[in-house]
């Protein structure tokens, strides 16, 4: 069962994302779909690009949401109930992957993990993975 501690938490998690830098961040993350295994790699691993810091500062912020709950910080029921972002980022680091094998190499392993051992979350997942046509 959740309790107010859990919420407050979450309330902050959501503070944290309306940062300016943070929103820019997931903002591009969210729309952008690389033209070609290139741009995929440059992207995803060329430090010192705004392009490569947004999608570092997007991934890793959710990554560390997930870490929380699956450490037992937060409810997993109610984090369940308020990561849909982060379960849209982790599925589409999956499908960047399964698109460009050899220019992909980033994961959301701490999403994953929380996918794997929650059904609500599964659920969800498995809705997104079809809206990304694999």
């Amino acid at each position: 069962m959740a309790t107010t501690a859990d919420a407050d938490l979450i309330l902050k998690l959501y503070d944290l994302r309306r940062e300016s830098v943070c929103r820019k961040a997931r903002e591009f993350f969210a729309g952008w779909t690389p033209a070609d295994a290139n741009e995929a790699k440059t992207v995803g691993s060329a430090f010192g690009r705004q392009d490569n810091a947004y999608v570092r500062q997007a991934t890793t912020y959710w990554e560390m949401a997930f870490s929380l709950v699956n450490s037992g910080a937060i409810d997993a029921e109610l984090f369940a109930k308020n990561c849909g972002e982060g379960l849209l980022f982790a599925t589409k680091c999956q499908w960047l992957k399964l698109k460009f094998p050899d220019a992909w190499t980033r994961t959301m392993g701490e999403a994953e993990a929380f996918i794997a051992k929650n059904e609500s979350a599964k659920k969800r997942h498995e809705i997104m993975r079809t809206r990304f046509a694999w």
